[in-house]
Parts: C-alpha cells; sequence; structure tokens
C-alpha cells in the first residue's frame, strides 16, 4: 500500500507493458498506462462506478490508443516528418497520414511519482525524424488521480527543439486527445456536448464542439443498465497561445482531439520548449456546468520541460 492511499500495480510481468493505479482501500481501479515501441498512452481511465471511458484503439484507427499525444508534419531543416500514425509497418504511397513516418521509443517503464490521489507517469524520448536524425526530446506525463466524483488523467507533452527550430504544420493530426468508448457515440445513443459561457451544446459534434471555442467538451450516454456516464475535456496549457477553450477536433466516431496547430503553425526556436496539457475526467451521472468547473480548478503539476 502507498504512503498515499494508492498503488501501482503491473498488469503484464514486465512494467513497460502496463501499470494499473488502484485505491488501496477499496481495490479501486482508476487508471493504467503503458507503452509499446511506438507510443505511450493511458487505458483503462474508468468512473468511480468502474466504467471505462475510453477505447485503447479502434478497428481502422488502431494508432488512436486512449489518451495519447500524436502530431504530423514536424519540420526541422527542410525535413517534414508525420509522427501521428508512429508504426514503421503502417506506411502508403496514396496515403499522407501513412507518409514521411517518424518514430519515437519508449525505452522501459516509466518513473512513477506519488501524487495526494493517485501517481504521475514520466517518459522521456527522443523523436527521430524520416531521415533517421533525432527532431525533438519530449518529456510527458500522465497524472493519474482521484477526484470526489470523478478519476482525472492529465496529460502533458514537453516537446523541445534540442536539435534545431522546430515548425509544427498546421493540420488537423495533432495535439493530445482521447479515443472514446464507443457507448459514448451517437450512433449508440449518446450525445457529444460543448460548454461555453456557462451554457451546455447538446447534439453531434459540427453541430456543438469541432472547431467552436468551448470551455469543455464531453461525451455521455445512458446505456440501459448502465445509467448516465461521460468523459469531459479541458484545455490545461498551451506554451504557444493564451486560448484555453480549443481548438477542438471532435468527431462523432470518438476522435477527441486538443488540436493546438489546427488553425496555424507553432514555431519553436533552438532550446526552447512547446508545452502543452489535457485534462480527461471520467465521471458518472449527468454533467453539469458546476461540476465541470469543479473539475477545472483542481490543481495540476507543472510541466517539466525536456533536458
Amino acid at each position: 500500500m502507498g504512503a498515499n492511499g494508492y498503488e501501482v500495480r503491473q498488469a503484464m510481468p514486465h512494467a513497460e507493458m502496463g501499470q494499473l493505479v488502484v485505491e488501496s482501500s477499496s481495490g479501486r481501479l482508476l487508471a493504467g498506462v503503458g507503452s509499446n515501441d511506438h507510443r505511450a498512452w493511458c487505458y483503462p481511465l474508468n468512473t468511480p462506478r468502474g466504467i471505462g471511458v475510453l477505447q485503447e484503439y479502434a478497428y481502422d484507427h488502431a494508432f488512436h490508443n486512449g489518451v495519447f499525444v500524436g502530431q504530423a508534419q514536424i519540420v526541422l531543416d527542410g525535413v517534414m516528418s508525420n509522427y501521428w500514425v508512429i508504426h514503421p509497418d503502417w506506411r502508403s504511397t496514396d496515403n499522407h497520414v501513412y507518409q514521411d513516418l517518424g518514430e519515437l521509443r519508449y525505452q522501459g517503464a516509466p518513473q512513477a511519482t506519488a501524487l495526494e490521489h493517485g501517481y504521475r507517469f514520466t517518459y522521456r524520448t527522443t523523436w527521430t525524424g524520416k531521415d533517421g536524425r533525432p527532431s525533438l526530446d519530449e518529456v510527458r506525463n500522465f497524472d493519474i488521480h482521484a477526484a470526489a466524483d470523478a478519476t482525472i488523467c492529465d496529460l502533458s507533452s514537453a516537446k523541445t527543439a534540442a536539435y534545431g527550430p522546430l515548425t509544427f504544420r498546421a493540420n488537423k493530426h495533432g495535439s493530445i486527445g482521447a479515443r472514446v468508448q464507443p457507448q459514448l457515440l451517437p450512433a449508440l445513443g449518446g450525445e457529444i456536448l460543448g460548454v461555453r459561457g456557462g451554457q451546455i451544446r447538446r447534439g453531434i459534434a459540427d453541430e456543438v464542439a469541432n472547431a467552436k471555442a468551448c470551455d469543455f467538451v464531453a461525451y455521455e450516454a445512458a446505456p440501459p443498465g448502465l445509467g448516465t456516464f461521460g468523459i469531459c475535456l479541458m484545455v490545461l496549457a498551451n506554451s504557444a497561445s493564451p486560448r484555453r477553450d480549443g481548438p477542438w477536433f471532435i468527431r462523432d466516431y470518438g476522435m477527441a482531439m486538443f488540436n493546438a496547430t489546427m488553425d496555424e503553425d507553432i514555431e519553436v526556436a533552438e532550446g526552447y520548449t512547446w508545452s502543452a496539457a489535457l485534462r480527461v475526467v471520467a465521471y458518472d451521472g449527468a454533467l453539469t456546468v458546476e461540476r465541470a468547473s469543479s473539475w477545472a480548478v483542481i490543481e495540476h503539476a507543472a510541466i517539466e520541460p525536456a533536458g
């Protein structure tokens, strides 16, 4: 049992294959983090009642992994590399998403640090371009902790231009987000919620959230026998902009991204760091503005720069 009332349990014999955060007294599983040779992500993420709100990957998008970081079209010294798909076997001559692939390698287990109500898992890695040269250094933190009425995953990513100035080109594939559990989708009776200025809009993605300014974005449903539950997303940090209301790339099929590069390039000078963070909340019951606002003010740890 951890001194903070939570413990980390290994999901597999090798710690890098998955670590789970459990409340010691109740056995409640909050969430898990893990990695393969190409990506690190959070899965599962459970509501206090134990309902999962994430899809680990979709059949046709195996690189949409739980809560994850991805970024297409990063340019160093005129060479553009794609870190959205992240798998050397997924290459295609007729689909730009599968071209110019760079690589990320996660070596061993992340560093685990106890939080007041959970744990932080820190991954350090170098992103290598399609030409085999290192492009940037990243520190990625997954902060898993329990709130009074929810489970929270704060995912932060600090990318340092350690090898030359970088351009993160504007495109729809980035920066931090989640693949949502199918029961929450409109096709199965769920709704997408866009919260703005104390008002909640409900409907499908393009009506209420996609490419719209939203203080919070959520997917919510009440499947038979389960009751109401949902997933809520809110921007915690973006060192490239004062905005905390997006940009959002939200789709009815369950792709929910805070995409800082949706509308414009981000330029990072050599030696400097671009940091961004997203809070993902798994909750039971119906979302209200008051509940979302209470989650938004929960303190989050500082983003540690790479280097």
